[in-house]
């Protein structure tokens, strides 16, 4: 290794430049790379969610949706304007209203008669079965389909025209959907990421400088992990595609957990300039001697996010890919990009330096020993009910852990919608058609069926149930129809089929009717994820299996995914916690070449991920399953550095000084870089939490920015204290480790390796 470092350092200047101009090509492969905003991409092949959408693709191609809502509407022609106009727009298929299945001239004579009978206004739809999803209160709701799939850069384009139309009318409006949520999530995603980022820097900058020795390191540190982020970004031009989860917390991420790396080469440095080496002996050296450490850092947390690609929930594939990449794109350009800074930059470090703002740690040992019984004692009363508490936290599993957040433009604009129309969540079921079309009977029936158990579940469901057998069916317009004559059933049903068929459109007809297909599109008033959105679900799943055709039917929609989903994920979180810990037990059982300080440094961190999790249990606050999964792998692996760079001064001290003096020493040695890390990795987590209005970036935020919160503080207080209790342990079962065992006498008092007496001053330091 040391030929190679002396190489980077002879030609530290060519380094130094192809870093510069990977940088500037990186740049401009960042708007390239393509953002994959659709997260049911990511489901596995073989599920049921995943066959069905593709089936549903094939024959009727993947098509967007959207309302909108124009309130303090004086006419019904007004509607027809409106609607006229916004199915000229671009992507636009179709827009549903009234008129889609009453004529028009038919809702003018309706009209005429309410004014001839004295009736203020315009006639109120609102009582009238179907039609009043579409008019209420001077408010008319009308019904977007679009020619491309909701996450499409056409449909975001089409939602932004159709807005500035309305803005134009001067009418109140609101709009709600998978389309307008997708579209809202790309834009606020596109937004925040340079938002956040640019409020992160100077936190992080201000963390640095109170922590570092020079007004220079700060910049100096940014610069050398800025660089690696931007060549990161920039080659994920390389992937297919990157989640929008990825490319709003992976840059933070990888600015927050590889900023060490920098830290470690520099101080190593200026610890061999200060013994006397000139700057190029002093870099080889500092290379040789950070090597070791800054890979077993770059090891644990590349292990938490290898275990990322065993999910079969491949969005975890996704982060892990990115990420994985980032770190080994960090060590690199510590190695190769940094010496080069640092020779660069010597004489302004040294120009710059300042005295020390922030005190040693080492004064906390006191305490440390004092509480070394009591604090793991109340650690070990909760770490039962911590984990208990994790694991029954409310999980939401499906689109809605992806949404925009509450008090964004969109939610406002959905609850506005919601508040008169009532919710929308809509399933689709997709009948297979035979030759013989003895299906149409069978789906009338089972629609009749629907309507009956969702009446019989007694909660309050509002359900509208649309197919193009029901839509040319006399039966949905008179409710009393089993009632009448055989011979007016026969009449009307005539009559009302021509009419029907003529008056239904054939672009519309394709909507509920392919080569193969009979697509039934079912509105009910529940969240997509709620108790009572499950027993919807289990309505149609439970008459759709009665069928004779349900072997090959279809039931596709966010609720029905969200069971298959939760199954996924669920089984994911346990391989993945696994495989992380088991990855990074065998690291720090191959460097530390100990039994027990792997259980002791694993130990600690887990305690911090299950207090974490349980936090949203005892504030009842509903988790997103994806990030309470990917969280505790990345707080493993990110975090677990702490406690790997303490015991290294824990143990090193051990050598030649008592327990006590080797806690102060690592408190002193190591606490700063523990603390920086700590700081960076927790202000990043919450910028995104209290910044981000994607729910799901949001959420992820929160439990980064808690977990490393946490993480830090039990290494400095509880690790400190489980190394004191079980030092003879450690020593045993770790090998060739041998620790200090002398002791000093003062006056009376023998002060051995307990680290306590009757005297109030700290033990001597003994070599």
């Amino acid at each position: 290794m040391k030929k190679i470092f002396n190489f980077i350092v002879r030609f530290k200047v060519i380094f130094f430049g192809f870093w510069i101009a990977l940088t500037i090509a990186s740049i401009f492969m960042i708007p390239h790379v393509k953002i994959n905003y659709d997260t049911t991409k990511y489901l596995p092949e073989d599920t049921r969610v995943k066959e069905s959408l593709r089936v549903m693709e094939e024959e009727f191609g993947i098509t967007g949706q959207a309302s909108v809502m124009i309130e303090k509407v004086e006419t019904l022609q007004e509607v027809f304007v409106y609607k006229d106009e916004i199915k000229r727009i671009p992507t636009v298929m179709e827009v549903v209203w009234i008129d889609s299945f009453v004529e028009r001239d038919t809702i003018n004579d309706i009209q005429r008669i309410a004014e001839e009978n004295g009736m203020s206004g315009v006639f109120d739809f609102a009582n009238i079965p179907g039609l009043n999803a579409f008019y209420k209160d001077k408010s008319a709701l009308l019904q977007i389909v679009f020619t491309e799939e909701d996450h499409s850069r056409a449909v975001g384009k089409a939602i932004e025209q159709i807005r500035s139309y309305l803005e134009g009318i001067k009418r109140p409006y609101a709009m709600r959907g998978t389309a307008v949520n997708a579209y809202y999530t790309q834009k606020l995603t596109e937004s925040e990421v340079l938002r956040v980022t640019v409020i992160v820097v100077p936190i992080i900058l201000f963390i640095l400088l109170v922590f570092t020795r020079s007004w220079a390191e700060p910049i100096i540190f940014l610069i050398a992990v800025g660089v690696a982020v931007l060549v990161n970004m920039g080659t994920n031009l390389f992937f297919p595609s990157v989640s929008f989860l990825t490319n709003s917390t992976a840059s933070l991420l990888q600015l927050a957990i590889s900023m060490d790396y920098s830290i470690f080469l520099l101080h190593a440095y200026q610890k061999e300039r200060a013994e006397g080496l000139d700057k190029k002996d002093a870099m080889v050296m500092a290379m040789r001697k950070s090597f070791v450490s800054i890979n077993s850092s770059m090891l644990t947390t590349a292990a938490g996010f290898l275990a990322l690609m065993f999910m079969r929930y491949t969005i975890g594939i996704d982060l892990a890919a990115v990420m994985i990449k980032g770190i080994l794109l960090s060590i690199i350009s510590t190695f190769t990009f940094m010496p080069g800074l640092i020779l660069l930059t010597d004489k302004i470090v040294e120009k710059t330096k300042h005295k020390r703002f922030f005190p040693l740690l080492g004064g906390l040992t006191k305490w440390i020993v004092k509480l070394r019984y009591v604090v793991p004692a109340i650690l070990l009363l909760v770490i039962v009910p911590s984990y208990l508490a994790k694991t029954n936290n409310s999980f939401v599993y499906g689109e809605a852990a992806m949404s925009v957040s509450e008090g964004t433009p969109a939610a406002i604009e959905k609850n506005r919608i919601e508040a008169k129309f009532g919710k929308e969540n809509l399933m689709v079921i997709l009948v297979p058609r035979d030759e013989a079309d003895a299906y149409i009977a069978q789906e009338k029936a089972m629609i009749k069926q629907l309507y009956r158990e969702f009446e019989r579940a007694n909660q309050d469901f509002v359900v509208q149930i649309t197919s193009l057998s029901n839509l040319s069916d006399i039966e949905t317009y008179i409710p009393n129809y089993d009632d009448l004559d055989q011979t007016i059933k026969n009449f009307l049903d005539d009559i009302f089929a021509d009419i029907m068929d003529n008056l239904i459109t054939e672009e519309y007809k394709a909507q509920f009717l392919s080569e193969h297909y009979s697509r039934i599109i079912i509105t009910v008033n529940t969240e997509s994820e709620s108790p009572r959105a499950e027993i919807a679900v289990d309505i149609v799943e439970t008459v759709v299996a009665r069928q004779p055709f349900a072997r090959d039917a279809h039931i596709i929609g966010v609720s029905p995914s969200v069971k298959e989903i939760r199954n996924v994920v669920e089984t994911d979180y346990v391989i993945v916690d696994l495989i992380s810990i088991g990855f990074v037990f065998i690291i720090l059982l191959v460097s530390f070449r100990s039994i027990s300080l792997p259980f002791n440094l694993v130990l600690v961190i887990q305690i911090s991920i299950w207090i974490n999790m349980a936090i949203p249990y005892l504030t009842s606050q509903p988790m997103i399953f994806i990030g309470y999964m990917i969280v505790s792998s990345v707080q493993l692996g990110a975090t677990i550095d702490y406690a790997i760079l303490f015991t290294g001064f824990y143990t090193e001290g051990r050598k030649t000084m008592i327990r006590r003096d080797a806690i102060k020493y690592a408190l002193d040695s190591g606490g700063h870089s523990i603390l920086t890390s700590c700081l960076i990795l927790t202000s990043a987590g919450y910028s995104l939490k209290f910044l981000s209005s994607i729910e799901g970036v949001s959420s992820l935020g929160e439990l980064i920015g808690r977990g490393a919160a946490l993480s830090g503080i039990l290494v400095l207080v509880l690790l400190p204290q489980l190394l004191y209790i079980f030092d003879k342990v450690v020593e045993k079962t770790t090998w060739k480790m041998r620790f200090y065992k002398g002791g000093t006498k003062v006056g009376r008092v023998i002060i051995e390796d307990e680290g306590y007496s009757n005297s109030d001053q700290d033990p001597t330091l003994l070599s």
